[in-house]
């Protein structure tokens, strides 16, 4: 998806739009679609990394607050960033694609990565800002249904959290 990223530049830099000012952050497991497997609930990892092929994540059920992404995603203002603590999948991508998921860039965790999930996402997340330095002081909008994750990207003084279980339960609508 990073040629996603680089026409979306280009075509700004062709229309003299400025980049977005606002970046919204959606994890993927219970928050746009259901979990894959268990691990949500008895949080055994080996299980989980049976039950995360390609095929099981074709069969997920799409959550309410799948189908606000695209609201920001055509915004120009927005930047819709797709991030996962799940182990990098070549594949994930492309089950993105197919169940029609519209973001500008999608964060995985790197397969030799150990860290807890909440400060991973912390770190990837300010790593993503840094890179992306076109956006002048971003208003992050990080949505998970992990109060855990929820509780370490609230440190950072540009984010705002927002609890995917609650805004899944009333629609979708952030």
């Amino acid at each position: 998806m990073k040629n996603n990223l680089l026409r979306w530049k280009l075509r700004a830099i062709q229309k003299n739009e400025s980049p977005p000012t606002n970046i919204i952050v959606f994890d993927i497991d219970n928050t746009i679609f259901e979990s894959v497997g268990t691990y949500e609930k008895d949080y055994d990892l080996k299980k989980f990394i049976k039950d995360n092929s390609f095929f099981r994540n074709l069969l997920t059920k799409k959550l309410p607050l799948f189908y606000s992404i695209k609201n920001y995603y055509y915004d120009k203002n927005f930047m819709v960033v797709i991030q996962t603590a799940r182990a990098k999948k070549w594949w994930l991508p492309l089950v993105l694609f197919l169940r029609g998921v519209k973001y500008h860039y999608l964060i995985q965790r790197p397969p030799s990565n150990t860290q807890a999930t909440g400060k991973l996402k912390k770190s990837q997340l300010v790593d993503f800002i840094l890179r992306h330095n076109e956006i002048k002081n971003p208003f992050v909008a990080f949505v998970d249904d992990s109060k855990e994750n929820r509780d370490e990207i609230q440190t950072l003084r540009y984010a705002h959290v927002y609890d995917a279980d609650y805004y899944n339960s009333k629609g979708g609508k952030i």
